[in-house]
This record gives C-alpha cells, sequence and structure tokens, in this order.
C-alpha cells in the first residue's frame, strides 16, 4: 500500500482525516502534516509516495511549495486540493506537481475531496469495506439500497461540491440535499460526507 501525507491548515481537519482512515483501514498508510515546515520534517523522518496538500495550505506560493516538497523527497507525487486559481494550479504543474483537486471553501468540502483522493492513492486490494467499518452490515455493496436521489446526492458529495450546488444541479433546495444526506449517511452507516464518501468509493458506488 502506498503511503500519503496529507497537510491541512487545522488540527480538527487533520483529526477527521485520520479518523477517516482509519475507518476505511488505511491508516497505517495516512500521515498528516499542518505547516510547510511540518510537511518537510515528516518527510525527512520518512518519504511518503503522495503528498496531498491542501491549497491554502501552501500560499502564498504554491510553486515554491511544490519545489521545496520535490527538493526534500525527489519523485513525491505532489497533489494539490482545493480551490486554486487556474493560473497558479497550471504553474504549480509545470514545477512539478501532478494535478490539482478541485474543492470547495468549506472546510467540509476540503476534507471530503482528501479523503477520496486518499481512496484513490490506497485503494483496498479486494474492494471491499474494512471490518471495523462495516462488520455489522452485510458487504460491499450494503449501499444497494439508496434511493436514486440518494445516489444523486452522494454523486455530488465525491465530487466536491456543496450541497448548495447539489440543490441547484438537481433543481431541489439546500435542506432537501441536507435530508437525503442524512438518510444516506445512516444507510451506509456514515458519520459524515467525508465518511461516507469514502464508504460509497470502496464499495464501487461510485467511482
Amino acid at each position: 500500500m502506498r503511503s500519503v501525507l496529507v497537510c491541512v491548515r487545522t488540527p480538527a481537519a487533520a483529526q477527521r482525516i485520520s479518523a477517516c482512515a482509519s475507518r476505511t483501514g488505511v491508516a497505517q498508510a495516512v500521515r498528516t502534516a499542518l505547516s510547510s515546515a511540518d510537511v518537510h520534517m515528516r518527510l525527512r523522518e520518512r518519504r511518503a509516495d503522495v503528498v496531498l496538500a491542501d491549497v491554502a495550505l501552501t500560499r502564498p506560493d504554491p510553486v515554491s511549495f511544490t519545489k521545496q516538497v520535490l527538493a526534500v523527497a525527489p519523485g513525491t507525487g505532489v497533489v494539490l486540493v482545493g480551490n486554486a486559481d487556474p493560473r497558479i494550479a497550471a504553474l504549480a504543474v509545470a514545477a512539478g506537481a501532478r494535478g490539482v483537486i478541485r474543492a470547495g471553501r468549506e472546510e467540509e468540502d476540503l476534507v471530503v475531496a482528501l479523503t477520496q483522493a486518499i481512496m484513490m492513492v490506497c485503494p483496498r486490494p479486494n474492494g471491499t469495506v474494512p471490518r471495523q467499518v462495516g462488520a455489522d452490515r452485510p458487504g460491499p455493496r450494503r449501499g444497494s439500497a439508496l434511493t436514486e436521489r440518494e445516489m444523486q446526492v452522494l454523486r455530488g458529495m465525491s465530487e466536491g461540491k456543496s450541497n448548495g450546488e447539489i440543490g441547484r444541479d438537481l433543481f431541489v433546495s439546500e435542506d432537501t440535499v441536507k435530508t437525503h444526506a442524512r438518510r444516506l449517511f445512516r444507510k451506509l452507516g456514515a458519520r459524515d460526507r467525508a465518511h461516507a464518501v469514502a464508504e460509497a468509493f470502496r464499495s464501487g458506488l461510485v467511482s
């Protein structure tokens, strides 16, 4: 399993990322960092195959951040996650970043996008849901009871969209989206959006 260093700005976001990694069985592969200096220190301690960095953490210069990470750990895949200016994103890619994953401005949106990226980097070999997440429920397709509307909301979440954006896409109110979200959380046994996206990604409900 490949290793991932997730760089976020707040302890709360780091805690949520770690908790989701634990629930989905990839905790050993995921570490977190809270600043550029912390990123460099952790990479010197132990290399990571991929660095997922909140765009906001890399400011004021995502390009320099990318170059510094690659100087410390050549060959590491650097991926920026968040609301990046297209011009700056292009410059970061030219400097060696592998790409930029779009996410909304809210921390919730960022955590969801980072969680999905982790699932892509650290897939489980058999594609099943870890026992600690789904031991008391049926196997990997347990989300099959989701309604079509709940699936649409879940797909929107997996694309990093906010409740408001999902509502506009589906021509429903934000409150209606929240109602569907609560129901699909319950069916998936998920605690929040990030957990729901991880569960759906693991079980093949979204890709």
